[in-house]
């Protein structure tokens, strides 16, 4: 019994699908073309249905060897079970103004983009924009190739995204630079170990990330608390420090709610996939960003990104970047990283090990990480409360209607 309970995880991209693992990345649409990426009760699924089990080599929801494969890529001279392999850490904040202006945070990650593209390193940044064709916002990957197409992609997209459909698009003699969650990146590293691509991704940057909720969220602020019919701007933050949601109608009135309290309006929960995520900083990213909440700088009321940098590579370009004079620079510690993403960590690094356990005890199926687990906290009854509570709710979920 002992060795079935061990021996939970997913053995092919279609139960990945059918466990509710689906991250709808994109991915299963590069391997196969005639595979699709669906919206379902608000997520987006693929709808692969071959029964070949190489292919689950190369999914993100599946889960994927952290440690092994961050420190096969990286090279890197620190480890930390929150954070990952790295080389130095660095609070930053552009100075281009209007990439400020609607930045999240700092603007770390178009900064970066804005100069890869600018010293003609790249020839484009794999990047995800709302556009406003259905009667509420979806987004839409592309490729950016100036700084005018960047911005339309700025800020945080707390939603699905199908950011790894636009890899079978890609042409073999163009550079690109991949925007994208922690998952979505693990899921290029894996694509590019096992099938090796003739794609020239040259470098990957990954936003912190506590999950995300489907579109039905969307939909309800939209709907349900703005009152709008129509949408031609919505934003999740932005405007400022922490930033908020703004909906505006094609008549131009405005609905605004300050980041994050706008989550405690919402009767939607966090994607099933996301609840069993260790990868708090996008760990296999070449450059990670996000939010510095920490006192000494949220009492300040300025905008700033905290910045790990994984590698060399990611440290050179840092360094050309500094010599430009593109960011102010300041200084932050291991501790104060952890310090400002403690909720986010304490959830996924902390707690994951007894909620993991408890999967596998019911004999379900879960993502496998290896050995990137570690029993470090939380508690097996909190643990049993807080999954039936999502179970209830997500089966409470589905009757939800417009």
């Amino acid at each position: 019994m002992h060795k079935i309970i061990e021996e939970m995880e997913l053995k092919s991209i279609n139960e990945v699908i059918s466990n509710g693992y689906c991250l709808g990345c994109g991915l299963c649409h590069a391997i196969e073309k005639n595979t699709e990426i669906v919206e379902r009760n608000g997520n987006l699924i693929s709808n692969y249905s071959k029964k070949d089990r190489g292919h689950i080599a190369v999914c993100p929801g599946a889960g994927y060897d952290i440690v092994d494969s961050g420190k096969r890529i990286h090279s890197a001279k620190n480890y930390s079970y929150e954070l990952g392999w790295y080389n130095e850490l660095n609070l930053v904040q552009s100075l281009d103004t209007t990439l400020l202006k609607k930045a999240s945070s700092g603007g770390a990650m178009t900064t970066i983009a804005l100069f890869m593209l600018e010293k003609g390193y790249v020839d484009g940044v794999i990047c995800t924009k709302y556009t406003y064709d259905s009667p509420t916002p979806r987004p839409t990957t592309y490729i950016a190739r100036n700084k005018e197409e960047l911005i339309e992609g700025q800020g945080s997209k707390y939603c699905p995204t199908s950011t790894l459909s636009i890899l079978s698009q890609l042409q073999a003699e163009e550079k690109y630079v991949l925007i994208g969650t922690p998952c979505q990146i693990a899921g290029w590293r894996k694509y590019q170990k096992e099938l090796n691509p003739s794609i020239n991704i040259v470098l990957t940057l990954a936003n912190f990330c506590g999950g995300y909720r489907d579109f039905r969220e969307i939909d309800h602020f939209v709907h349900n608390v703005a009152k709008f019919d129509s949408v031609k701007h919505f934003q999740h933050r932005g405007d400022g420090v922490p930033g908020l949601m703004k909906i505006v109608d094609n008549n131009g009135r405005e609905w605004k709610y300050p980041y994050p309290k706008y989550a405690q309006l919402s009767p939607i929960q966090k994607n099933n996939r996301c609840v069993y995520c260790i990868d708090a900083t996008g760990e296999l990213a070449d450059i990670s960003c996000g939010d510095a909440w920490i006192k000494r700088i949220t009492d300040t009321g300025e905008a700033w990104s905290t910045i790990i940098l994984r590698n060399k590579k990611a440290q050179k370009l840092f360094s050309e970047m500094l010599e430009a004079k593109l960011f102010n620079l300041g200084k932050i510690t291991e501790n104060e990283v952890v310090e400002s993403q403690r909720l986010n960590i304490t959830s996924k690094k902390y707690r994951q090990y007894k909620r993991i356990k408890i999967k596998k005890i019911l004999l379900q199926r879960v993502p496998d990480w290896y050995d990137g687990i570690k029993n470090m906290g939380g508690s097996y009854i909190t643990e049993c409360e807080i999954l039936l509570s999502k179970y209830i709710r997500s089966k409470l979920s589905i009757l939800y209607k417009r």
